[in-house]
C-alpha cells in the first residue's frame, strides 16, 4: 500500500466534492479500488464482492458491522455505510483502534454528498494513519466492513454519475 496514495486520493475528492457532485468531475472507481485492495483488508478484489450476496458475505467474511437486512440482496444494494470517523491507540506499543460509525445513504432518495462523505473522511482518516504506521497494523484493524463501506460508496457515486 503505499501510503501517499491514500491520502492523494482523500486530498482529490476533498478538492473535487462540488464538482463530483456536479457531474463536472468523475470519479475514477478503478483508482479507488486498488487503493482499497491495497490495504489487504479484504480476501479478495474489492470488486468481487459487488455481486455476492449478503447473506454469503454475512457467512464468509464480514466482522458484522455493516447492517445487512436481506440476505437475498446483493451488496450493491446495502443502504448501510459504515464511516471510519478515527483512530487512537500507542503508536510506540504497535496499536491502532479505529472507530466507526453508521451513516445511512437512502433518506427518500440517494443522498450521494453522504456516500462521497463516506468515502472522502474513511480516506483521510485511513491516509493519517497509513502515513504513521506499519502497513500490517491497519489490515489488522481496519474493518473488512468499513473497506467495503468505501467500495459500495464509490460504486454507487459513479453509477449515480452515470446515470443522470
Amino acid at each position: 500500500m503505499a501510503q501517499d496514495n491514500v491520502r492523494q486520493l482523500a486530498d482529490w475528492l476533498e478538492e473535487n466534492m462540488t464538482a463530483i457532485i456536479d457531474r463536472k468531475v468523475s470519479l475514477n472507481v478503478s483508482e479507488i479500488f486498488a487503493v482499497l485492495d491495497g490495504f489487504g483488508v479484504l480476501n479478495n478484489p474489492v470488486a468481487k464482492y459487488l455481486d455476492i450476496t449478503e447473506e454469503t458475505y454475512y457467512q464468509s467474511e464480514s466482522d458484522h458491522k455493516l447492517t445487512l437486512s436481506d440476505d437475498r440482496k446483493l451488496l450493491m444494494d446495502v443502504t448501510d455505510r459504515i464511516m471510519v470517523t478515527h483512530v487512537d491507540g500507542i503508536l510506540a506499543d504497535n496499536k491502532v483502534n479505529f472507530e466507526y460509525s453508521h451513516e445511512a445513504v437512502y433518506e427518500d432518495q440517494y443522498l450521494v454528498k453522504r456516500d462521497l462523505e463516506v468515502l472522502t473522511y474513511g480516506l483521510a482518516v485511513i491516509g493519517a494513519v497509513a502515513a504513521t504506521v506499519k502497513h500490517n497494523l491497519i489490515q489488522a484493524d481496519l474493518s473488512k466492513d468499513a473497506v467495503l463501506s468505501l467500495a459500495l460508496a464509490a460504486q454507487n457515486i459513479a453509477n449515480w454519475q452515470a446515470n443522470q
